[in-house]
């Protein structure tokens, strides 16, 4: 699947179900995000997909795919 991240072009080999946060963390090696809870609750895990604010560790690669 192909991602485009701060206007840069991704090429990923990954489960669909993934969260985004380890797409972004191990495949992508960007740092940004962090991992704190796990479960949306802390925002350290937070970006922004198109003017919406999402929490990375708790949505799917596949749903933030295509957009």
């Amino acid at each position: 699947m192909k991602l485009n991240v701060n206007g840069r072009y991704y090429e990923v080999d990954v489960e669909e179900d993934m969260p985004l946060l380890w797409v972004l963390r191990d495949e992508l090696v960007i740092k940004g995000p962090k991992f704190g809870f796990g479960i949306a609750q802390c925002c350290s895990c937070t970006v922004h997909v198109y003017f919406e604010v999402l929490k990375s560790c708790s949505i799917p690669v596949d749903a933030v795919y295509g957009q």
